[in-house]
């Protein structure tokens, strides 16, 4: 059981300045984080900036007791109108909920032994590491390697040729290492022959892959996912794709063969990235953009075909004016 005794003391541990009313109830049980509109007395939530303008009234419609408040949000008066409330302050408010919960609540499963469920396929010729977990219907063919305390969810299938870093989590129903769609057309028959496949899939340490998501292997050379990428459900990477280290790609995108994203970019959901071209680091693309050239590092681009943020504003500026010019004529 965690109390609000545990927190205070977690908290205090890492240095972290609490602030609290005459009136808290330390060994109130708190059974988990909840999202501020929604906790309750049992429970632990945060407000950052984000809820800047809601912020006042989202506190007083809650009965939650133990708050992680933004540093710009926090003031004393808090103090006066919750006395039984502990504050947080916190320059980034869910990083320290994310911290708590893996210190304190445990909300990612954390793999302590090797399990292998009964009805998952393993080849003897793959190599599991220590504390892995393989769940129920998946498949690991022969020439694979899964590193320490990775989690293979159910129904994945693992083709030859991967190899899996430690710590990786990959969800349900996902499926590294397939042909890409490469083709060749024999000037003989008129006919489309497959590419052959040579290479394969590499995904580095501390990797996240949702579901129903489908990593190619490389044809020549392999499919290469860097350290800390984050990729979520229904996201296609075809054949050669190179993703650097802490990069997130979002539900629906589709990322075309030989593509490289550099390091600590967002690909916002439902995008496409052409095939071959080149995302520069700390590059973000816009929700559905269709990205047909390469982006240089630190861009913001969005839009069908993607170019620049600031570009497209003032071209979408230019074309409310002539539409609105055009009204006036008729």
């Amino acid at each position: 059981m965690t109390t609000v005794a545990d927190i205070i003391a977690w908290f205090e541990k890492r240095g972290s300045q609490l602030i609290m009313g005459d009136d808290v109830n330390i060994n109130q049980e708190i059974t988990r984080p909840r999202a501020i509109d929604e906790a309750g007395e049992q429970h632990v939530a945060f407000i950052s900036s984000k809820y800047k303008d809601t912020y006042a009234t989202l506190l007083q419609n809650s009965k939650c007791k133990c708050v992680i408040v933004g540093q710009d949000l926090f003031s004393n008066e808090m103090i006066k109108q919750y006395a039984d409330v502990v504050f947080i302050p916190s320059e980034n408010p869910k990083q320290d909920l994310t911290l708590l919960i893996q210190g304190l609540f445990n909300s990612v499963e954390t793999v302590n032994t090797s399990f292998i469920h009964p009805t998952a396929s393993i080849s003897p010729q793959a190599i599991i590491g220590e504390k892995v977990h393989v769940a129920a219907y998946a498949v690991i063919e022969g020439n694979v390697t899964i590193g320490n305390n990775s989690n293979i969810g159910a129904g994945s299938v693992i083709k030859s040729n991967t190899v899996i870093g430690q710590n990786v989590i990959i969800g349900a129903n996902n499926v590294l290492g397939g042909d890409g769609f490469g083709y060749v057309k024999n000037e003989a028959t008129q006919e489309y022959e497959l590419f052959p496949h040579l290479g394969g899939v590499v995904i580095g340490d501390y990797v996240h892959i949702g579901n129903n998501t489908c990593i190619d292997r490389g044809s020549l050379k392999d499919t290469v996912i860097h350290q800390g990428v984050k990729i979520d459900n229904l996201v296609h990477i075809a054949h050669n794709v190179t993703i650097g280290k802490n990069s997130l790609i979002i539900a629906c995108s589709m990322i075309a063969g030989s593509a490289t994203i550099g390091e600590n970019c967002w690909v916002a959901p439902s995008s496409s990235v052409r095939n071959g071209i080149y995302i520069g680091d700390n590059t973000t693309i816009g929700l559905g953009s269709v990205v047909t050239k390469s982006v240089g590092a630190g861009e913001t681009v969005a839009g069908n075909p993607a170019m620049p943020l600031k570009e497209l504003i003032k071209l979408r500026q230019r074309h409310t004016a002539h539409l609105a010019e055009n009204s006036k004529e008729e």
